[in-house]
Formats: structure tokens, C-alpha cells, sequence
């Protein structure tokens, strides 16, 4: 029998599912018509115009039209998509029945439990991005469709050409707020409750506060405003002009290219009721000298928070390839907002993290001034063994939880049926507590009575320094060459991962004649 730990309350919907949490002894229930407004601003941001569009930038791809109920995926994608070309990069097609695909169960009935044509909710998209699972362009899947008999776990891998390192929840935010992330990032995914019978034109759409009538969920992409788009071209009237532009996936079918007006005062869009609204802060370029790892691909499907503490440190152990031994970034996912967070690398002892902290190496610290998953640069840590732990320890402002997303099964309201039942084991996630540890599936087991339990949402970017990198500070130039100058006068030593590193003619052996190669590629490449 399963657990009666924890449910998800589900309204199916126009592509997307309505979510809300209810946690038996822990926390409140959380019902879905009982949601956080978007702040009024006290007073408007003056450096923000009063009108932008993304479209009209050229950070927008063309509107697409869904096939299934997967609207959350175009939208996820479209927001990816955005944020690449606001970096800079060519046009681009990210590939939805990619991400589509792999959300759909696996071969061993875990993941995701649904077919390509179910329904989905936002955070599936914000864990595929997360993880590097996608985005896939379109032109890396000439030869692949998905059917109804798809598998998660048989959708093809190894294409990812950007991997999303920090994404930013939105929901509920100012509209300032907002407004500053489509700015930066080219868009936002979002979501609101769609009733036909207050779309105008295909136009525009207004949900007054006090709609009760029938309604279905839907996802989008929010790129741009309006302050002084008139109240009057909505069916019902709100109080005050201004609207956001909206990127739809329903197809090329209205005067405005399949995009639309949904006004600032919309009963459910950019708030706290579909979670998460999200936009895209940062990406890194896959190539073959990064790894991610990760004990989880799904991301944070729940929030740990059970234990009701100000400060937590929660652990992921990882086994670490041997090639991949600088550590760049680390990246993890809270809710826990203006938190204070520690990042230190945990060596082992006798297989298991050391609770001797001071054996502990510092590896960062910051504030959490967002809501998402977070990316810490790290200065190159080196790894010296083959395995170890990234601690975050999280202390948030008074009175509140320290937070972590986990990666936790999840079972539809009224039923049996998993809607996400994760992949755990042993030996992945940990908490520290009074000088000790506890393997997080032990601690589901004894304190909520779970078996299934669920992983910590921390991950680890490492890299393969590439040759003549010496100084393994990530990039090869002339302070590459010096050093090995100045080993070869005995003024600095080198360890064996350095010396492999200085071998750039790959005779076998360390002389001049490497630092004269690099100081030649980097005249070669000035030239």
C-alpha cells in the first residue's frame, strides 16, 4: 500500500495541471484557489519604459501550434529559446516533443508517469532543462518522432546544445520584477486559466477576480508590455489599462501572429497558483570537456520541508569521474528566499561523508536572492579522490524554513495513480543534524513513514581541463607557459594532474619545448 504522505490535487487542463501540495502532519494545505496575488507596485520603476517587446527585438521564435496537451513545453521552450537569442545566438528551434518524450514513464515505470498526450506541469520542464536534458534542437532530430508508445528512458540522449545553469521562479513577484526579467532574459514561462468565453478576438483575455465559471490551465510565454494598452478591448473591464504580450502555441491565427493581450489585472497569470513561473538566467555551451552530475534528472517535483528549521545542511554524495576533476559550479534548488547559503565540498571516510567539519573545505557562500535553482561559480575546486560530497548549508531569515528542492513521488488526489515516482537509493542525499549524519531515505522512513522517499536537488558542473591548462584556472595562455617555466627552474612544483596537463606535445616528458607550443597557439590565435 502506498503511503498516505503526501498528494497531489490536480485540475486537468488545457495542456497543463493546476497543482496544489497537501502533506499530512507537516505542513498546511495549499488550495489551488487560494493563491498569492502579483504585488501592485508602490511606485513604478522608472528606469523600466512603459512599453517593450521581444517580439519586436528579435528575441522571440515564430509561433508554433501544439499538437497534444504538452502547451507547458512549448512554453518552457519558447523561454529558452528567448534567452538565447537575447544572448546572442542564432535563431534557434529547440525541440518540444524532445522534452515532450522524455517526460513520459520509463522502461522500469518510474519518472514521470504519463504518455505524450497527459497532461504535465511546469516543473517537469524546469527539471529537463535543469538537468541537461534538453534543449535539443530540431535539426538534431531529423530521424526521431514520439507516438504513444514512447518511453522516457528511450528518448535519444547526448544532443543537448545548452544546459540552463540558474532558473528563476517568478510567481508572484512585482510586476517590476517581471517586467526586468523578460528585459534580461527575453521571456518568461508562465501560466493562467483559460475560459473561451472571455478571449476576444483571439486578441485579448481578461479573468476577473470574481470568475467562478469553468476554466482549463494553460502555458505560455510572456514577452513583453504594455502600461497604456486600453482596458476597454477586453471582453470583461479591469480597473486600469496595461497588458502583457503573450507568446501562445495555439498557432499562426490571428492578426497578430498567433500572440496576444492578457491584462495586468488577470485573476491567475505570472501568480503564486501555478507554480513555477520561471525565466531563464543562465546557460552554459554543452561540450565535451563539461559534466553535470547528479543523483536525479527530474529536478524539484517538492520542497524538504519537513524539518521547520532556520538552517539545514543537506548533502549529496557523488561518485566523480576521474577525467572531469575541477569542480566550476554548483547548482541547487530552494525556495527559501534571502537565505544565507554555504557551499563546502565533504570528504569522505570509510565510504560516507566525514562529520569531522573541520575537514570540511569551504568552497563559497552567498545570498539566495531568488526563488529557483541558484548557480555558485566555484574557482576551479580540484578533485583529489574519486568520490565526496557538495554540503549546502541554508540558513534562512528569522522565522522561516530552510529549504530544498527534492526530487519526491508525487500520487494524484482521489486516486492510486503516481503522477512522478522517483529514482532513490541509498547513499545519495543526507542530512546533518548534531554533529551526524542521516541518509535522507532512513530519515523518510523512520520520520514519515515513506519507502520511497526522494533525492536532493544539488548537482555539480566538473570539468576536464584541456591541455596546456597547467594553472587549471580554465582557460590556456601565456601564464600557462610560465608556470611551466618556472617548474622546470624548480621555483614552483606541479602535482601529477598538472604535469599531465604541461605534457602538450605528448612526448611523455615536461620541457621548454611545451611552453614554446603554447606561446606558439597563442600567436596563432592573436593572429
Amino acid at each position: 500500500m502506498k503511503p498516505s504522505i503526501k498528494i497531489l490535487t490536480v485540475l486537468l487542463a488545457s495542456g497543463l495541471m493546476i497543482p496544489a501540495f497537501s502533506v499530512a502532519a507537516q505542513a498546511a494545505v495549499v488550495n489551488p484557489d487560494e493563491t498569492v496575488a502579483v504585488e501592485e507596485n508602490e511606485e513604478a520603476d522608472s528606469s523600466l519604459p512603459s512599453r517593450y517587446s521581444s517580439v519586436e527585438l528579435g528575441y522571440v521564435t515564430s509561433v508554433k501550434a501544439q499538437r497534444h496537451n504538452d502547451c507547458w513545453a512549448y512554453s518552457a521552450t519558447a523561454t529558452l529559446e528567448s534567452k538565447l537569442l537575447r544572448s546572442g545566438l542564432t535563431a534557434v528551434d529547440m525541440s518540444v516533443p524532445h522534452m515532450n518524450g522524455w517526460a513520459t514513464t520509463r522502461s522500469n515505470g518510474k519518472g514521470w508517469v504519463r504518455t505524450i498526450s497527459d497532461y504535465g506541469v511546469n516543473s517537469i520542464s524546469a527539471g529537463y532543462l535543469t538537468s541537461w536534458s534538453g534543449g535539443v534542437l530540431v535539426s538534431d532530430l531529423p530521424e526521431w518522432t514520439i507516438n504513444y508508445e514512447t518511453q522516457g528512458d528511450a528518448v535519444p540522449t547526448g544532443l543537448t546544445r545548452y544546459g540552463v545553469t540558474s532558473l528563476r521562479y517568478l510567481g508572484g513577484e512585482s510586476r517590476d520584477v517581471i517586467k526586468q526579467a523578460i528585459m534580461d532574459n527575453g521571456g518568461v514561462a508562465s501560466s493562467y486559466s483559460h475560459a473561451g468565453s472571455l478571449m476576444k478576438d483571439s486578441l485579448t483575455y481578461y479573468m476577473p477576480p470574481d470568475y467562478n465559471g469553468s476554466k482549463a490551465g494553460h502555458a505560455i510565454e510572456v514577452v513583453g508590455w504594455d502600461d497604456d494598452y486600453p482596458k476597454e478591448n477586453f471582453v470583461a473591464t479591469p480597473q486600469n489599462n496595461g497588458a502583457w504580450l503573450i507568446k501562445n502555441s495555439w498557432g499562426d491565427n490571428n492578426e497578430l501572429g498567433g500572440f496576444f493581450w492578457i491584462s495586468y489585472e488577470d485573476k491567475d497569470l505570472l501568480t503564486a497558483k501555478y507554480k513555477p513561473s520561471f525565466t531563464v538566467d543562465s546557460f552554459e555551451p554543452v561540450t565535451a570537456n563539461k559534466k553535470l552530475v547528479q543523483n536525479e534528472i527530474y529536478g524539484a517535483t517538492y520542497e524538504f520541508d519537513y524539518l521547520e528549521k532556520q538552517e539545514v545542511t543537506y548533502l549529496n554524495h557523488f561518485d566523480f569521474d576521474g577525467e572531469f576533476y575541477l569542480i566550476d559550479k554548483i547548482i541547487f534548488e530552494t525556495t527559501s528566499k534571502n537565505a544565507a547559503y554555504t557551499l563546502s565540498f565533504v570528504p569522505d571516510k570509510d565510504g560516507k561523508p566525514t562529520d569531522n567539519q573541520e575537514e570540511w573545505v569551504p568552497l563559497g557562500s552567498g545570498v539566495t536572492d531568488y526563488a529557483g535553482y541558484l548557480c555558485m561559480d566555484i574557482d576551479n575546486y580540484l578533485l583529489t579522490e574519486a568520490s565526496g560530497s557538495i554540503a549546502v548549508t541554508l540558513k534562512a531569515e528569522t522565522g522561516s524554513t530552510a529549504t530544498i528542492g527534492v526530487d519526491e513521488w508525487l500520487v494524484l488526489s482521489g486516486s492510486d495513480d503516481y503522477l512522478f515516482l522517483n529514482e532513490s537509493e541509498p547513499g545519495m542525499s543526507y542530512l546533518y543534524e548534531n554533529g551526524g549524519f542521516t541518509d535522507v531515505l532512513d530519515w523518510y522512513r523512520v520520520s514519515n513513514d515513506d519507502e520511497i522517499g526522494g533525492t536532493f536537488v544539488i548537482k555539480a558542473l566538473t570539468i576536464k581541463p584541456e591541455t596546456g591548462d597547467v594553472n587549471l584556472d580554465g582557460v590556456v595562455n601565456v601564464l600557462d607557459a610560465t608556470l611551466i617555466q618556472r617548474y622546470l627552474a624548480e621555483l614552483d612544483d606541479l602535482i601529477d594532474k598538472q604535469l599531465a596537463l604541461a605534457d602538450v606535445s605528448g612526448d611523455g616528458n615536461v620541457n621548454i619545448a611545451d611552453a614554446t607550443l603554447i606561446q606558439m597557439n597563442i600567436a596563432e590565435l592573436e593572429e
